[in-house]
């Protein structure tokens, strides 16, 4: 609208066209706020696999978009952190002399979309766990069937080639879960010369030597580490210092720190992590800045968290809160470190705790979306 004697605008006009500018910088802001986060599942029914959404940083409101890629058992992914793709491996391969696969998606930041360009066999049966090396010229791959650890090629468009190496390991334990190897999470350490498995099977810690030139593992060594009969160690996390190191038990739900010196594992620290079994422990992560670690913790469907003596890496208990909903099988914390965020695999959710950076204190929130068996979350870096 102008005004009939000279052409220009009317106020109505400008306040119209500010009102229009403003609205819309509130939409760039508020897309500068929104995280792409993937979720995998136990998908085995068509129109299920990987599950997109997203999380206003600002307000915690979690948005599903949906299935982005329709695959079989994405139970476990990692996102490039530089390139948009993420792998998603494929929970089969469990028969005799069958192996698991792994899939490189190319990623549509602006939709979530994924789409499926290379696609390689896992280097054994089961593959449970995997994680990039630091350089991302790397993906290992643990498997819960039978044991082995694989080690891929990245290429440098992010797809994959098949395995450079892999390593059978041997050991059993006195539980029903524990008649062979069953490896259950591998992480490469910040010098990129070993790696760390854990084995639920064997009650181990194997350390690996790794080649990050030719993705290569070597027979794990005399640096690996016993537990325990009959605990069961699950997951794996590495503090951001690169000098502790905390594994999370699934058949006796323990945490255990070590100080990770020279490439050995010396014990600093046993605690509960849980009730008697079985409980299950599920999933441990280290926060950024390194001062609080969290745990999850199945059947009690609780997250439990710790604080971090910066010297000792040693664990102080925190709170235990329940995770919004049933069998917390993983969870991750947000880019901005204000959300948690659950996989609850038993009540078909993915819900959202706030998370107080300062305190490492976390609370309920009404934000949840329904996800067919979720299993694990990633937050791309570049979503």
């Amino acid at each position: 609208m102008t005004d009939s004697r000279h052409g220009l605008p009317t106020r109505r006009a400008v306040a119209a066209g500010a009102l229009g500018l403003m609205a819309a910088q509130a939409a760039r802001a508020a897309s500068r706020n929104e995280r792409l986060v993937y979720v995998g599942t136990q998908a085995d029914q068509d129109g299920q696999g990987v599950f997109a959404a997203r999380l206003d940083t600002a307000t915690g409101k979690l948005t599903p978009i949906g299935v982005v890629a329709p695959l079989q058992r994405p139970t476990w992914l990692v996102a490039h952190p530089a390139l948009p793709v993420v792998y998603a491996l494929s929970e089969t391969g469990y028969g005799p002399g069958e192996q698991g696969k792994v899939h490189a998606l190319k990623a549509d930041p602006a939709t979530g979309a994924l789409t499926v360009f290379s696609t390689v066999a896992s280097g054994g049966g089961g593959p449970a766990h995997m994680s990039l090396d630091g350089e991302a010229g790397g993906l290992l791959v643990a498997h819960y069937g039978d044991g082995h650890v694989a080690a891929l090629p990245v290429r440098a468009d992010g797809g994959l080639e098949a395995p450079a190496s892999v390593q059978a390991n041997t050991g059993s334990g006195p539980g029903p879960q524990q008649q062979g190897p069953h490896a259950h999470a591998v992480l490469v350490d910040p010098s990129r010369r070993l790696a760390l498995v854990a084995d639920l099977g064997a009650d181990r810690i194997f350390v690996h030597p790794y080649d990050a030139a030719t993705r290569r593992l070597g027979p794990a060594g005399d640096a690996s580490t016993d537990v325990p009969p009959m605990t069961g160690p699950r997951h794996l996390a590495i503090h951001p210092n690169g000098r502790f190191v905390y594994l999370l038990s699934e058949i006796e739900p323990e945490i255990r720190t070590y100080r990770w010196e020279a490439g050995r594992l010396v014990l600093v620290q046993a605690l509960p992590a849980g009730g008697m079994p079985p409980v299950n422990g599920a999933e441990v992560a280290v926060s950024t800045d390194g001062r609080f670690v969290y745990v999850s913790i199945r059947v009690e469907d609780v997250i439990g968290a710790y604080a971090v003596n910066e010297t000792t890496g040693a664990l102080l208990q925190g709170e235990r809160i329940p995770s919004g909903g049933k069998t917390p099988w993983s969870f991750a914390i947000d880019p901005s470190g204000r959300w948690l965020l659950a996989a609850n695999q038993g009540s078909n959710t993915v819900t959202v705790l706030a998370r107080d950076p300062s305190s490492g204190r976390l609370a309920a929130t009404d934000q949840s979306v329904a996800v067919d068996r979720p299993t694990c979350l990633a937050f791309p870096a570049w979503g």
